[in-house]
């Protein structure tokens, strides 16, 4: 059975070596930072600067002891396999809300009502707003707004428990869409009488966003969250210590009735104290680590300091009135694993040091250790190095240590903001709601300190420098190195900076789901005309309630009136609109052009269901094509060597086509990506693999003929708009067409990688 096992499972192999070796690494790594805070205690300490050297010190320190419990926390991931759900349980859905849109809510509320499991949808608007009471009556959910408003977001949760009889409650931030098999996905963990809550990763589909990094051409996605949902949290969950985190969970009526009023109303940050005053009371949590809800991540530096600014006055609030050290129930990983998450804001004086180090030495000629030489050069950079290393293998592909160190530049005074924030009761109690489409424009206070980061250090590379040419100075070794530290943080600072800049004059206000199916585009013919309409086939490439992006073969004149059939799953949705934008290019003799639609007279039962789609498929679709995560360096080295094979080149091609199988029935499809010998064709029939097959791709008023074999499947995402996406190997006697599709291919990837 061992043999068998080696063979049957050579991932699972790889997978556990790799896992033995890293933490091997960490071990080391620990090893190394402890030698070299000792060394660095007992035999660097400049006893001329002893302020200057116990803070740079102590941000080191600092630094240590987040790493230890990064490590602590991140031993062992925990991964789960959902089990079957339970039958005939009682549910009720809440919906906080207090400002947000109605147009925002209109889709939270849509995807509620029609998740699957039998419930009750309930909306807490603390905006106690008609227009909301209007939209929940519509679309046959209760509203709810208490008299009075106190305990911000808890407090209205709990007035939304008080008006439940249900046996659990699934939480939503009122932007957070669920896809329909939330409830089925976490309820079956319940079977365990002691699992207090379910939580699920806070995801989000607007990649362009303020916290993303997003490589459409590589189809890699940086996610300044990544790191907690997708390795944090699931490392928590190996030591019991999941934590509820506002959103996307579902949680035992009776877990929260047993810590006395429900949801915490102590702090701003109810979703921790909650979970800690559950796990307090023996109860267990847990982490499934699949995303069931997409919501709206901030768009710009104003929304994201807003949520990072009430997390860090949240946390202190919490150290005050729960320190997770001295309550009492909580195991010893479970302190640790809560401490780490709370005094994470204590980051902001670490880096204002680790800023403020540099320009002080260059500017006064004072150093925080004894001298700055090769001796300590030969200390640091080993540690360094090692230290480096390790975080990155145990962060397991989700760290990103430069993105890391830009975010920490871009917060460090927010987090040092929270902390005299908690000192000030009126504005320590304050629930700001995080705005959604807002901060079209940058508070001063957000950027300003970033700017004297970058306009600090490179004045003070411009004196030093100036110093050492004019002679006044003579320790060059020592002014190279703290230059080189300075333009390091400047760089940080400038690139936080530019990219905030960049979001500010992005083209649109709203996100465009991206998306690839078929199109039917048809000219809008006046009422007395008795021509035949011109109409074409093409591909919508992203896609709102509000427009969408369309690529095909041919030209269409700006303002031209069209009317369009869009095929969503097993439905056809007409639509009307007005091109706003056409960009064309040619390739051999075809004109390709891609053009802006915007939707007009479009009725609300046809938005309600566009907005279904988007968020029930197309975004899980998306999703799906990209990477969250890189290979760490162990990873690589303990790859299979076919992993290492160069996979042929496949261009972008998004093309309509017709699949004909051998019964000579015909389905619409799209032409994904398309290389010499295969391709990828998404179509919303299941064909079996092995299924010989032609594929018709239509180019205007020609088409490509190309024959294959179906030879891998990936399964809808979607029950209600099912979507198949096939590969398919390619004939010889394909190869010349290919070649044709292959030059139009390129200049369709520019629109789509635009």
């Amino acid at each position: 059975m061992q043999f068998l096992e080696v063979h049957m499972n050579p991932e699972t192999n790889r997978e556990k070596r790799v896992e033995k070796f890293r933490r091997v690494v960490a071990v080391i790594g620990v090893i190394v930072t402890l030698y070299y805070l000792y060394w660095r205690v007992t035999e660097t300490l400049n006893p001329n600067a002893l302020a200057f050297s116990w803070a740079l010190y102590g941000a080191e320190v600092f630094g240590a002891i987040t790493t230890f419990l990064f490590y602590f926390m991140v031993w062992k991931p925990r991964t789960r396999i959902a089990p079957p759900p339970l039958t005939g349980k009682s549910v009720d859905v809440l919906i906080p809300t207090k400002s947000e849109s109605v147009e925002v809510l209109r889709k939270t509320i849509l995807a509620c009502r029609d998740l699957k499991y039998p419930h009750q949808t309930m909306v807490l608007d603390d905006g106690e707003r008609p227009e909301v009471q209007t939209l929940c009556e519509e679309l046959g959910c209760r509203y709810l707004a208490r008299p009075s408003h106190e305990g911000a977001k808890a407090g209205n949760l709990n007035y939304g428990l008080q008006h439940s009889t249900a046996e659990f409650v699934v939480v939503f931030d009122a932007d957070h869409v669920p896809l329909p098999n939330f409830i089925d996905r976490t309820i079956g963990y319940f079977q365990d009488e002691k699992v207090a809550f379910v939580q699920t990763p806070q995801e989000f589909y607007n990649i362009d966003s303020f916290q993303h990094r997003t490589d459409k051409k590589k189809k890699y996605i940086w996610g300044e969250q990544y790191l907690f949902f997708s390795l944090i949290q699931p490392g928590k969950d190996h030591w019991n210590s999941a934590y509820f985190v506002g959103s996307c969970a579902i949680l035992r009526r009776k877990a929260l009735d047993e810590c006395g009023e429900g949801f915490a109303t102590e702090t701003i940050t109810e979703d921790m104290l909650t979970s800690l005053r559950i796990h307090a009371k023996g109860w267990s949590s847990v982490y499934h680590n699949e995303n069931l809800a997409y919501g709206i991540a901030a768009e710009t530096i104003l929304p994201f300091h807003v949520q990072r600014q009430r997390w860090g006055v949240g946390n202190w609030q919490i150290l005050w009135k729960a320190n997770p050290l001295f309550l009492r129930g909580l195991t010893f990983a479970q302190r640790l694993n809560y401490l780490s998450s709370m005094i994470y804001p204590l980051e902001g004086f670490q880096k204002i040091i680790f800023y403020a180090t540099p320009p002080i030495a260059l500017f006064t000629g004072v150093l925080p250790m004894k001298a700055l030489d090769v001796t300590y050069l030969a200390h640091f950079i080993p540690y360094f190095v090692i230290s480096i290393f390790s975080f990155n293998e145990m962060a397991r592909g989700y760290g990103g240590q430069i993105m890391l160190e830009q975010f920490s530049m871009g917060k460090y005074f927010t987090y040092i903001k929270s902390v005299w924030l908690f000192f000030l009761p009126k504005e320590r109690a304050k629930f700001k709601v995080t705005p959604k489409g807002e901060g079209t424009t940058v508070p001063f206070s957000f950027i300003i300190p970033q700017f004297i980061v970058l306009l600090a250090s490179f004045i003070a590379i411009l004196f030093g420098v100036i110093q050492l040419l004019i002679g006044q100075r003579s320790d060059d070794f020592v002014i190279a190195v703290n230059c080189f530290w300075a333009l390091y943080n400047s760089g940080l600072a400038v690139a936080i900076l530019q990219y905030d800049y960049k979001k500010l004059f992005q083209r649109r206000n709203r996100f465009r789901i991206p998306d690839a199916i078929p199109c039917l585009i048809c000219e809008t013919a006046s009422k007395d005309s008795e021509e035949p309409r011109d109409c074409s086939l093409g591909i919508v490439d992203d896609l709102t309630e509000d427009g969408a992006s369309l690529i095909l073969i041919g030209q269409v004149l700006i303002g031209k009136q069209l009317d369009l059939t869009l095929c969503l799953g097993n439905d056809k949705v007409s639509v009307k609109g007005s091109v706003m934008r056409q960009q064309s290019s040619t390739a051999l003799s075809y004109t390709i052009s891609n053009l802006g639609i915007r939707f007009h007279d479009t009725p609300q039962g046809t938005r309600d269901l566009l907005s279904r789609y988007m968020h029930e498929a197309a975004i899980s679709k998306s999703m799906r094509e990209y990477a969250t995560k890189y290979k760490t360096y162990l990873e690589r080295r303990f790859q299979a060597k076919h992993h290492f094979k160069e996979r042929a080149y496949r261009a972008l091609a998004y093309l309509p086509c017709k699949v004909v199988t051998h019964d000579r029935k015909a389905y619409y499809g799209v032409i994904k990506d398309i290389s010499e010998t295969g391709t990828l064709v998404a179509m919303m029939r299941q064909i079996p693999t092995g299924t010989d097959l032609s594929v018709q791709v239509v180019l205007g008023r020609d088409t490509l003929p190309l024959m294959g074999t179906v030879v891998r499947q990936l399964e809808s995402i979607s029950q209600d708009f099912p979507e198949y996406v096939v590969g398919i190997r390619l004939a010889e006697n394909s190869r010349p067409n290919v070649a044709k599709l292959l030059t139009l291919a390129d200049e369709i990837g520019g629109f789509i990688l635009d």
